[in-house]
């Protein structure tokens, strides 16, 4: 009985060592090495890729529908103001016209017949031989045929139109910088069946990070030159997918060796920032599924703090977020088993 006793207060005694061990360890400060928050320069150049533009860049298309009886240039093609791109097959076309031309020929005899009779009315009705309703109809009768005349004009004029809409021509001088269109295909009018780019006046697009305002100008690099550009056009607003301004700068030199298509490098130097930028690390991120954050150091624990990226380079990070500050501690490696609230041992790097 004694020996069971001793055996029941030594496994209690045990239990509870065991328990201030592990509680020791649970709330032994993590290790961890931080940063200070030092505030980035929003002045620094910064280079981003860039596409080589036209400025106009105009759709091709019939004003009719029909059927492709020919395609006269191919892509990558230049071609001068007034230049056959497509012909489409005219014989309905010229049917048409015909009919026109017939309707109008059988609204002229109407007009004449009904000139003829109001001539003889007029005669008879001074010699009081017709009564006056018989008068009045023949003048109604003239007028509804000079009305159909010109309605046949009409017709015979849209007719000449579309027959001449069957040859596609280049409305300005440029490359086609896609052509789809073949012979055989049907189309309808408006369709379109490739680009017209006027080279005249070239661009540079380029897409910034949606938090950085675009310069007024800008630096476009091609091998050892650089050709000034200037701000022309900003999109309205951000797009929500890839979270880039589109903007398009208008190309200074006009002996520059750039050329439709090219990728080029362009160099701005981003306008001061309304809100102050910090730059950390790139592992002090944290992106575990509750957007974009880093760890801070309050009262020797580590706590989350959301924020933005404005911007990235190989080995830190731009970023701001409320509450930020110079000189805030911040974790820099780990950050992926922190958990808010964890105590922490800093290591500064």
């Amino acid at each position: 009985m004694r020996l069971a006793l001793f055996l029941t207060l030594s496994a209690a005694l045990y239990g509870c060592q065991e328990s201030s061990q592990l509680d020791t360890g649970v709330n032994r400060p993590h290790p961890v090495y931080t940063v200070a928050l030092s505030e980035h320069s929003p002045t620094m150049p910064q280079g981003f890729s860039g596409t080589v533009q036209a400025r106009t860049e105009v759709p091709i298309a019939f004003q009719v529908s029909g059927r492709i009886l020919k395609r006269h240039v191919d892509a990558g093609q230049f071609v001068e103001a007034g230049e056959t791109l497509f012909s489409l097959d005219a014989k309905d076309f010229e049917q048409n016209l015909e009919a026109a031309k017939a309707q109008l020929a059988v609204a002229e005899a109407e007009l004449i017949h009904a000139e003829a009779n109001l001539a003889r009315d007029s005669r008879l009705i001074e010699q009081n031989s017709i009564s006056q309703r018989i008068f009045e109809a023949s003048l109604l009768s003239k007028r509804a045929a000079q009305a159909q005349k010109e309605v046949a004009q009409a017709k015979l004029r849209q007719a000449e139109i579309a027959l001449q809409h069957t040859s596609l021509k280049a409305t300005r001088q440029g490359i086609l910088a896609d052509v789809t269109g073949m012979p055989g295909q049907v189309v309808t009018a408006g369709q379109p069946l490739g680009m017209l780019a006027d080279t005249r006046e070239l661009e540079v697009e380029v897409f910034l990070p949606r938090s950085v305002l675009p310069p007024t100008e800008a630096l476009a690099h091609i091998d050892d030159v650089r050709i000034p550009l200037k701000l022309r056009e900003t999109a309205g607003a951000a797009n929500e997918h890839s979270r880039t301004w589109r903007v398009r700068y208008q190309i200074e030199s006009s002996e520059s060796d750039l050329k439709l298509g090219m990728l080029v490098r362009v160099n701005v130097t981003v306008a001061d920032s309304p809100v102050k930028v910090f730059s950390v690390p790139l592992a002090a991120l944290d992106e575990r599924g509750e957007g974009t954050r880093v760890w801070k150091i309050v009262d020797r624990q580590a706590q989350p703090q959301a924020i933005v990226v404005v911007g990235v380079t190989p080995i830190s990070a731009q970023i701001h977020g409320q509450g930020l500050k110079t000189g805030d501690r911040v974790i820099a490696l780990g950050t992926h088993l922190l958990v808010s609230g964890m105590p922490v041992k800093e290591y500064p790097q």
